[in-house]
C-alpha cells in the first residue's frame, strides 16, 4: 500500500512536469518534483544522444502505469481536471448513468421508487411498460429483488438489481398494504424510454408545455404534444424550460424547427480554428404564438432554443436571465472503461451572441415570489371525525389540501380518503413522530394544520405573465 501511495506521488510529480502545470506553489518545492527534475535535467545536460524532455517523462509515466496499471484512470483524470468546469472523466458506472440520462433509455421495468417508511416503494408505474402490465401498484414496497432481500437498501443500492437487458427477467416480492403476504412478481424487462415532455391546455386555448431536458426522445414526445394541440387548433403555446439543464444539440435543433420560421439559423456552432457549422431551420412559417420561460437554471440546449426564438423574433422570452453555459462538449468513451466529456465548440445565437457565462436575456423580466399560505383559502378541519381509508367529506379534502401543499402525493384534493392519500397520512404520522396507521384522527389534524403555517409557496409570477401574453 505504502509503494501504491508512492507510485501515486511520483505520478502525479511527473504529470506536472509533463504538462508544465504546476497547481500551487508547494509543487515547486516538493522533494519529489525537485529530485525528478534535477535526474531530467543531468540527462539532457550529459546524455550522448538525441532525447526530448517530452521523450524522457513519457518514459518515466510508461513505466509508473505499466507497474500499477490503476493509475492510468487517475492520470487521465487528473488531465481533465486542468481543463473547464465542463470537461470531465467519468468513471464506468458514472459513464453508465450519464449515458441513460442523455439516450434517455434504458433496460428495466418501468416504475419510479423512493424510500419510504424504511422500504424501496413504488411511487408510479410508467404507462405501458412491464411493471404496469405486471399489475404493480404505487405504494407496493419492494423487499425482494431476484431473492435478495432489500427491505434495508437505499434506492441507489436497488435500482439497477431491477435494470437490465431488455428480454431478461426480474423477480419481485412485493407486500401490498392490507396483505400480511409477500406477492411475487416475474417480470420481463423491456427498453424503457424516458419522456421528458409534459403538456395541458390553460384556459381552453393555450397550450403549455413542460420540457425537463432534452434527451433522444425530446423531439419524438415535443411532436406528440403540439400534435394534440394541433387537433384542438391551439394556436398559442408555452414552452417551459425552467431548471432545465440542456442535453443533445441534435434534439434541441430538432425542437427549434417547430418554431423558428423563414428558414432561419437555430444556432452557429464554432470549433477550434473558428471552424463553423450553422444549423437552419426548414420552417418558412410559424404557426405557432409562443412565450418562453427560462430561469437561472436553463442552460445549455435550453439557452440555444430560447436563444434561437428571441433572436427570430418568433416568440417572446419571460423570466429572469439563464445560466449562461455556452459550450459545447463531446463524449468518447475509453478502452480502459468509461469515457472522457471535453468542451470542443461554443455556440452563438443566430445573431451572433456568445452568451456563455452570461446567459440569455429575458425579453420580459419577472420574478416568482414565495409568500404564507393563507389558511383562510384552505377547507377547514373540523376535529370532530377521525376519518380512515374509504371515508369521505370536507375533513378528507382538507387533510389532502395540506399534505398537497407540504409535497406529500396525494393527486388532487377531492374529499375521498383513497390508498394514496391514505399513504401520505402515514408518512405524515411518522414523519411528525405520531402512530403511524393511516387514520385522520385528531392528533394528525392539529399536527397538519400547525405545519403549514409556515409553508411558503411559490407564486408562479412567470407563468402568470406567460398567460397574460397570450390572451390578448
Amino acid at each position: 500500500m505504502k509503494n501504491f501511495k508512492r507510485s501515486i506521488a511520483l505520478a502525479i510529480t511527473i504529470i506536472l512536469l509533463f504538462t508544465g502545470v504546476v497547481f500551487a506553489q508547494e509543487a515547486k518545492t516538493d522533494p519529489n518534483y525537485e529530485y525528478l527534475q534535477r535526474v531530467k535535467e543531468y540527462i539532457m545536460a550529459r546524455y550522448k544522444g538525441e532525447i526530448t524532455d517530452t521523450q524522457i517523462l513519457e518514459g518515466a509515466l510508461r513505466k509508473i502505469i505499466e507497474k500499477n496499471p490503476e493509475l492510468l484512470e487517475q492520470a487521465i483524470e487528473g488531465m481533465f481536471g486542468t481543463l473547464d468546469q465542463h470537461s470531465t472523466f467519468f468513471y464506468q458506472d458514472q459513464y453508465e448513468q450519464f449515458s441513460t440520462a442523455v439516450d434517455g433509455q434504458f433496460g428495466g421495468i418501468g416504475i419510479t421508487v423512493a424510500k419510504r417508511d424504511g422500504n424501496i416503494t413504488v411511487l408510479t408505474t410508467l404507462e405501458s411498460t412491464p411493471a404496469q402490465r405486471a399489475g404493480l401498484k404505487s405504494g407496493d414496497k419492494i423487499i425482494y429483488i431476484n431473492d435478495v432481500d432489500v427491505s434495508a437498501y437505499e434506492v441507489e443500492m436497488a435500482v439497477p438489481l431491477m435494470r437490465g437487458e431488455p428480454g431478461t427477467s426480474v423477480r419481485l416480492g412485493i407486500k401490498r398494504e392490507g396483505n400480511d403476504k409477500i406477492i411475487y412478481f416475474d417480470i420481463v424487462r423491456d427498453l424503457i424510454k424516458i419522456n421528458p415532455i409534459s403538456f395541458e391546455v390553460k384556459q381552453g386555448n393555450i397550450g403549455y408545455i413542460k420540457i425537463s431536458d432534452f434527451n433522444a426522445n425530446t423531439e419524438e414526445y415535443m411532436q406528440k404534444a403540439l400534435t394534440v394541440f394541433d387537433s384542438q387548433k391551439i394556436k398559442k403555446v408555452i414552452i417551459d424550460v425552467r431548471n432545465n439543464p440542456g442535453g443533445s444539440l441534435e434534439q434541441v435543433v430538432e425542437v427549434a424547427k417547430h418554431f423558428v420560421p423563414n428558414r432561419g439559423a437555430i444556432v452557429h456552432i464554432e470549433y477550434k480554428d473558428n471552424q463553423k457549422q450553422t444549423y437552419y431551420s426548414d420552417l418558412q412559417k410559424t404557426k405557432y404564438e409562443v412565450v418562453v420561460l427560462i430561469n437561472e437554471g436553463s442552460a445549455s440546449a435550453s439557452e440555444i432554443l430560447a436563444g434561437a426564438i428571441q433572436d427570430s423574433k418568433a416568440g417572446k422570452i419571460v423570466g429572469v436571465k439563464s445560466f449562461g453555459k455556452g459550450t459545447v462538449q463531446e463524449v468518447l468513451p475509453l478502452r480502459v472503461g468509461g469515457a472522457i466529456k471535453m468542451t470542443i465548440a461554443r455556440y452563438l445565437t443566430p445573431n451572433g451572441r456568445a452568451i456563455d457565462g452570461d446567459g440569455i436575456h429575458p425579453d420580459i423580466e419577472v420574478k416568482n415570489i414565495k409568500k404564507k399560505v393563507d389558511a383562510n383559502i384552505l377547507e377547514k378541519l373540523s376535529y370532530t371525525v377521525k376519518p380512515t381509508l374509504g371515508d369521505k367529506g370536507k375533513d378528507v379534502l382538507a387533510a389532502e389540501q395540506r399534505l398537497k401543499l407540504l409535497g406529500y402525493d396525494v393527486d388532487e384534493p377531492d374529499e375521498i380518503l383513497d390508498e394514496k392519500t391514505f399513504k401520505a397520512i402515514k408518512d405524515f404520522q411518522a414523519e411528525q413522530k405520531l402512530f403511524s396507521y393511516g387514520v385522520l384522527d385528531i392528533t394528525t389534524q392539529i399536527a397538519l394544520n400547525n405545519a403549514v403555517q409556515d409553508v411558503e409557496i411559490e407564486v408562479d409570477k412567470q407563468l402568470e405573465k406567460a398567460m397574460e401574453l397570450l390572451s390578448k
